[in-house]
């Protein structure tokens, strides 16, 4: 890795983790602070330009700032070694072998309690969510080779579900656990995704009670989360509404409202000053609800891949 690539390391990480950091705080509700940061990281962009054309004459000064990159890489990836540790983990459980009977169990006492969670938290279940994606596995008995794999997808959906319940979501209306991959690529594999997708609602900004709006809590927590490896593939969003609202006929003060204003009429009514119509918001109103649906993956770390 010759400098100028030591250089774009550390800048455009840096760059790029402030960009996300600013999608997701501002990139909902707030539009007035999100064009600010907007400002800001346009500000980090050409700081990194006017770094990366900066010549780099052959001294000690620029061996030592090379140093220093290196030593800056170094302390990254070590950090990255550990939360991969800790994900591993994760991926390995308690050490426990169970059976696809225990895994039932397991699976129903989860439905169970997340129920109960969700009625404490003010949240609506739907039936495509009350069972985690994994309604197939409650009267039927997955084979004993994917028992692991289903193990880990049903907790990472667990706790998908309780960051969107305890972000204030008022509808959990969709979970799905998409099938695993092929028994060929997981034994040859060191690690693979297994791909989860949720719907919920969200109001569509903070409320009183609420400081921060569920959305940005959702997408924080499951970025941010320290036992599992979630990475948001994709998103969207939109209005619980089926349509807009129409909006209201034109009423001249005290006419029809099917007739405009007169030009010709001199009574002293008509000389009065007109009362107009304040225009009544129809849609936009932070009480609103919209929809959001992600697309997930979440990294599962082969323990019998990393002993061979």
């Amino acid at each position: 890795m010759n400098i100028l690539e030591n250089k774009r390391v550390l800048c455009f990480t840096s760059v790029f983790a402030l960009a996300f950091a600013g999608l997701v705080y501002y990139g909902f509700g707030r539009t007035a602070d999100g064009s600010a940061a907007r400002v800001q990281l346009e500000t980090y962009g050409q700081q990194v330009e006017d770094h990366d054309a900066a010549p780099l004459p052959p001294t000690r000064q620029t061996l030592s700032a090379l140093k220093e990159s290196v030593r800056g890489v170094n302390d990254a990836l070590a950090a990255l070694k550990t939360d991969f540790e800790r994900y591993r983990q994760s991926c390995v459980g308690n050490g426990e072998t169970i059976s696809a009977v225990d895994f039932q169990n397991i699976l129903r006492d989860s439905v169970a309690e997340l129920g109960r969670n969700a009625q404490e938290a003010g949240c609506t279940l739907s039936p495509a969510a009350a069972n985690l994606g994994m309604g197939a596995y409650e009267n039927s008995a997955p084979t004993a080779e994917d028992v692991p794999y289903l193990h880990f997808q049903m907790r990472a959906a667990r706790r998908v579900a309780d960051v969107i319940v305890q972000s204030g979501a008022p509808l959990l209306d969709k979970i799905y656990c998409a099938p695993l991959p092929e028994a060929k690529a997981r034994t040859r594999s060191d690690f693979f995704p297994l791909n989860l997708e949720v719907a919920f609602h969200a109001k569509r900004s903070e409320v009183e009670e609420n400081p921060v709006s569920v959305l940005p809590q959702v997408l924080n927590a499951l970025s941010a989360d320290k036992d599992y490896f979630i990475m948001i593939t994709g998103m969207w969003v939109n209005s619980t509404e089926d349509s807009l609202p129409a909006v209201d006929p034109y009423m001249a003060p005290g006419g029809d409202p099917n007739m405009g204003d007169s030009i010709t009429d001199t009574s002293d009514a008509a000389q009065e000053p007109a009362v107009r119509q304040i225009a009544v918001r129809k849609t936009g109103s932070p009480d609103e609800t919209v929809r959001v649906h992600l697309n997930l993956q979440v990294l599962y770390f082969n323990p019998n891949a990393r002993r061979r």
